[in-house]
């Protein structure tokens, strides 16, 4: 789970999918080692792949990644906008249904 940024998408339509390349501004959860540490930098930076039907696109705004492994990829499981999933969690969190325990900020 993480919040970050799309960097640039590779469509590989042979394969029906696309590969997003994901700049991380904060990273939650990994159990794989999908984003990696880059450079003098410190960036922490990794890969995505989901469905070529998804159009994904790179863009301004940062979103929310979730995702799970499936035979040692990262698969793509939701992208909302990160200020998308703001609203969300504090509506779910004001009417107490909530069971996720990612801060909002």
């Amino acid at each position: 789970v993480i919040r970050g940024s799309i960097q640039n998408v590779t469509n590989e339509a042979e394969e029906q999918e696309s590969i997003i390349h994901v700049g991380v501004n904060k990273l939650y959860r990994q159990k794989s080692k999908v984003f990696q540490l880059t450079g003098e930098s410190g960036n922490w930076r990794g890969q995505i792949k989901t469905l070529l039907e998804c159009g994904v696109k790179p863009g301004d705004g940062d979103f929310l990644f979730t995702g799970r492994m499936h035979f040692g990829e990262a698969r793509l499981g939701c992208a909302p906008r990160f200020k998308d999933f703001q609203r969300m969690y504090k509506e779910a969190k004001d009417k107490g249904l909530n069971p996720c325990e990612i801060g909002p900020d």
